[in-house]
């Protein structure tokens, strides 16, 4: 890894200046934050340009798989859906078995995971997609070392960005002004030159109000108030525990609006994350998240209730998705995109973050194949159609749940009867089953759930159940 620090940065833009040449098409990029989002656009970039700078605000960890100080969230639950793990080892050839060789389990999304909607079960079937069980710091971590063993990757830590430059017109970015993050007298600051800016800062991007300074329209923003809480804790994996599985999801509906998860993790552990919207925090005592958990899935609770416990539950509170549709701004200046966060934050429940950010990366890539002309434009609306997907999938979800604030227009309320229908169908058909567990998985578009031949198996499950299911639902029930 070849890394700099705000010094050194200072350095580089004073022969920038000495040089007083314009930055080539393949001279320079810039990645603002080396998260998992800037890590994956760094190895795109760094195969149409000489040079990259990720600029990173933090201090990256010590360890190789550590995790980084600006995501407090890395410790909860996360898992690599089966898109992204795909796209992922499409851009790194090879990762997935350096993720088995830091602990990483895969397993089928359809016959390895149980899948529950409130309190039903689907049924199983092999889906031939696979997802990543690994812990957030290990996934990133392995990504990390990837792309900064890359010749034309640097990485400079101690940085933050406070503007873009342009030209006079605004209607070119040509680099970015930036500082020490922890200079007090604003000696350590420069332009830095740059052919392409990429943000990938997060959730608290700047990028709109940038865009405003340079005389441009900042994007249309939509946010959704889903105010989820929800409780993490480790226990120790024993060979009894849910047998046969690697994951355990519990889905929120709107008669049990409470989300849970159960993933095996690297080091023989289970991760275990219980949620709830609005009022509903789960209990971050341990007395109380066992009872909790009793209310879950029976494989989450028997773990909960039988397992030994790592460590104390510990909490965290994500107050609203939010989408910026950069792909509806008519005036984009050329030189600077956003990824990741930057440009769609969703619900953590639905795990969706990282693999819509190797989506994007992936967008990237097949953008710059078509050239530097309007690649802005490209890139953006590549971008969103992955994006669709998510949020379409999160958002109808959330608004699924009577507690969340927002509009549900009545073609929402009608497809969220619909998933409904699902969701009661995907619990004796596999292949309805196995069709939303594609969608959730990034693999498929919701509009497939609608397919005439899906929606006859969605419409006709219940006759085809025959009366001796019907009695165990009602006995269930």
């Amino acid at each position: 890894m070849t890394s700099l620090d705000a010094r050194a940065l200072a350095a580089l833009c004073l022969d920038d200046a000495a040089a007083a040449a314009p930055v080539g098409p393949r001279c320079r990029a810039v990645v603002i934050g080396a998260s998992l989002a800037g890590l994956l656009a760094a190895r795109v970039l760094s195969a149409h340009h000489d040079e990259v700078l990720l600029l990173e605000r933090g201090e990256l960890p010590d360890e190789a798989l550590g995790p980084r100080k600006a995501t407090p969230h890395t410790r909860h639950t996360h898992a690599l859906l089966a898109r992204g793990r795909e796209v992922i080892e499409q851009l790194l050839p090879g990762i997935g078995d350096e993720w088995l060789a830091a602990g990483a389990l895969l397993g089928d999304v359809g016959s390895q995971a149980a899948f529950y909607a409130g309190r039903k079960r689907f049924a199983q079937r092999r889906a031939d997609a696979m997802a990543v069980c690994l812990g957030r710091a290990a996934i990133e971590g392995v990504v990390r070392r990837r792309v900064l063993a890359l010749p034309q990757v640097r990485v400079v830590t101690g940085v933050e960005v406070h503007g873009l430059v342009a030209d006079a017109r605004g209607e070119c970015v040509q680099g970015l002004r930036w500082r020490a993050a922890h200079s007090e007298d604003g000696s350590a600051a420069g332009v830095l030159r740059a052919a392409l800016v990429v943000d990938a800062s997060g959730r608290g991007s700047r990028l709109p109000r940038w865009l405003t300074e340079l005389g441009c329209s900042a994007p249309d923003e939509e946010q959704v108030q889903c105010d989820i809480r929800y409780a993490t804790a480790y226990l120790a994996r024993q060979p009894h525990h849910a047998p046969g599985l690697e994951a355990v999801i519990g889905a929120a509906t709107a008669d049990h609006p409470q989300p849970s998860v159960l993933l095996a993790q690297e080091g023989r552990r289970w991760v275990v994350t219980l949620g709830g919207y609005g009022n509903d925090a789960p209990p971050l005592d341990r007395a109380g998240f066992i009872a909790r958990a009793q209310r879950m899935s029976p494989e989450l609770a028997a773990v909960v209730r039988d397992a030994e416990f790592l460590c104390e539950p510990f909490g965290y509170r994500f107050p609203h998705s939010q989408r910026r549709y950069y792909e509806r701004l008519r005036r984009l200046p050329d030189g600077v995109l956003a990824i990741g966060d930057s440009i769609c934050s969703f619900n953590p429940v639905f795990g969706q973050g990282m693999s819509v950010a190797a989506c994007e990366a992936l967008a990237l890539h097949d953008a710059l194949l078509q050239g530097r002309e309007g690649l802005a434009r490209r890139y953006f609306r590549g971008a969103a159609r992955s994006i669709d997907i998510a949020w379409q999938t999160a958002v109808g979800a959330d608004l699924s749940i009577p507690s969340v604030q927002g509009e549900r227009p009545w073609p929402m309320r009608l497809i969220n009867a619909y998933v409904a229908k699902v969701f009661d169908a995907a619990q004796t058909d596999a292949t309805v089953a196995v069709a939303f567990q594609r969608v959730s998985h990034l693999l498929a578009a919701p509009p497939s759930l609608m397919r005439p031949g899906l929606m006859w198996r969605v419409f006709t499950a219940r006759r085809r159940q025959g009366p001796a299911a019907l009695v165990a639902d009602a006995q269930v029930a």
